[in-house]
């Protein structure tokens, strides 16, 4: 019996990742089939109301900056438009550092306005931010090409820095801590404070190794791309890429688990759904899955080689969950550092270096950390529409352990961790009582793992970013670049490089894909 092809491609998932490389595809010619098994796409750039009803949250990934320095999404963005994706920008004011001493840290769009913020601090410091951001122009280029192009093997970038003192210093910054980093480029403890607990976000602890080349690209690149949301929530951004894909031939269906691979002679000829229907793909199959359920999960027992299930069953996620706390409110913070931090959306509360390194002990033992650190974001200051006339959302959250000691859960102890959160918020804002809010939803690692299991034990980046699991060997050696050991089974998503983030990755993996079906995106 002859297979008949419905569709070019087919995709598990339906993540903005999954999305992002579906409508590449698609926009090459091709048909496209995207299953997700949750009632809607978005994965990680899921928008719910979870509160009360009018009150829209985005339930994992938020902020949206380095999709805009994805030249593959920047030429699709402007069709984008008219399948529903408005992206509205910080006009200037981007973050906050709210502090018990002194006026605070503003981040703005503006270098110089920062600059002047920091200097509130430290004027050595303010020249050193300003250094930094000076020193993105040499190397910008190779950044973009970095990012957004399958990974160079680990030899290459020491390759070219070793042969100049200047380049060997740079390499020498880059291989420190985020820690060392800070100590060494800033002096003040308050500025030290705000610049580490900024480098830690992706999930990184304040003593690996080898991440100080994470600040020459933060620092500089949210003054140049700025810091955007798309209107109407994070999900705005996988509803549009979806519609897109169905516009273009392609087919996006929800509600619709994948049960399997269909892999034939070890070629990849499809998926099968758990309701048993088959869709068969003549091109490719894609995995925009976390590499266990990929792998182990999906792929029948004796396909894969034995060394290879050994590298996938030793990925790891790490032990870093999420803590997130969403709340219906009246009205937006007021800030005791004044007007100028009331304008800004998101807003990150340090104590301490000091404090932050308790964190991440705490975390390390299990612990409930004692002093949490408390990201904020009332992204209604900027799209109202996420809210009923003149309330607003909020969103806190924090970094803990996935899994407690002593057999203790999460779901046992959220509220009262919750209300830990919700007071160290309230020690730098004036209008945080209990009359100002109106619902509260708390999502622990537990419940976002449960929600979308690719965020195994609540972790938000695809695994762990340790130098054995980043760029060339990201997510196993000699699979870096986004093929699988399966024939025409290919991967994208957070678990490949360049990781996770909203990044639209998935055109990367795409265009991968389109060189190997001999077409190229400069013919699209």
């Amino acid at each position: 019996m002859t297979d008949t092809y419905d569709f070019d491609v087919a995709i598990a998932g339906g993540g903005h990742n999954a999305l992002a490389c579906a409508a590449q595809l698609s926009r090459a010619g091709l048909r496209v089939f995207v299953a997700e098994r949750n009632s809607s796409v978005g994965g990680a750039t899921m928008t719910q109301e979870v509160t009360l009803p009018g009150f829209k949250h985005d339930l994992f990934g938020s902020s949206h900056v380095w999709i805009h320095a994805n030249p593959w999404f920047k030429k699709l963005e402007p069709e984008l438009a008219q399948y529903g994706l408005k992206y509205i920008y910080a006009a200037d004011h981007i973050t906050g550092h709210p502090n018990k001493v002194g006026p605070g840290i503003i981040v703005y769009r503006d270098v110089d306005k920062t600059c002047d913020s920091i200097a509130e601090y430290s004027r050595r410091d303010a020249r050193r931010y300003r250094e930094i951001f000076d020193g993105f122009v040499e190397i910008r280029e190779g950044f973009i090409k970095g990012m957004f192009s399958p990974p160079a093997p680990p030899s290459y970038l020491p390759s070219v820095m070793e042969n100049s003192a200047e380049g060997l210093k740079m390499l020498r910054s880059y291989n420190l801590s985020a820690k060392a980093y800070v100590q060494e480029n800033f002096e003040n403890p308050h500025v030290q404070s705000f610049i580490l607990g900024w480098a830690i976000a992706p999930q990184i602890t304040p003593e690996q190794e080898a991440v100080g080349q994470i600040f020459n690209i933060m620092i500089p690149g949210i003054h140049v791309y700025g810091q955007s949301i798309p209107r109407g929530g994070s999900q705005m951004l996988a509803e549009a890429l979806a519609r897109y894909v169905d516009a273009h031939g392609g087919k996006v269906v929800t509600d619709a688990p994948v049960a399997k691979f269909i892999v034939r002679n070890n070629e990849a000829k499809g998926l099968r759904l758990e309701d048993g229907s088959e869709i068969l793909a003549a091109k490719a199959t894609v995995t925009s899955l976390d590499p266990r359920q990929s792998f182990l999960r999906l792929v029948d027992d004796g396909i894969l080689h034995d060394d290879f299930i050994s590298l996938i069953k030793g990925f790891s996620f790490g032990n870093i969950g999420v803590l997130r706390v969403h709340y219906a409110i009246n009205e937006a913070p007021v800030f005791f550092n004044g007007t100028e931090m009331d304008k800004t959306s998101y807003q990150r509360i340090f104590l301490s270096t000091d404090a932050l390194q308790r964190q991440y002990s705490d975390i390390a033992r299990g612990l409930p950390p004692a002093d949490p650190f408390v990201w904020a974001a009332c992204w209604t200051i900027l799209d109202p529409g996420r809210a009923p006339d003149g309330k607003h959302t909020l969103i806190l959250d924090t970094f803990v352990p996935n899994k407690l000691t002593g057999g203790k859960r999460w779901e046992d102890i959220k509220e009262s961790y919750a209300d830990l959160m919700l007071a160290t918020f309230r020690q730098y804002t004036r209008n945080m009582d209990n009359a100002g809010i109106l619902g509260r939803y708390i999502d622990t690692p537990e419940t976002i793992e449960r929600a979308n299991p690719c965020l195994v034990g609540g972790t938000t980046n695809g695994g762990e970013r340790t130098l054995a699991q980043t760029g060339y060997f990201r997510p196993v050696p000699g699979y870096s670049q986004y093929r699988s050991p399966i024939k025409n089974l290919y991967m994208t998503g957070a678990s490949c490089h360049p990781g996770g983030g909203i990044t639209a990755m998935g055109m990367v993996t795409a265009n991968v894909m389109l060189e190997d079906f001999g077409l190229s995106d400069d013919e699209l």
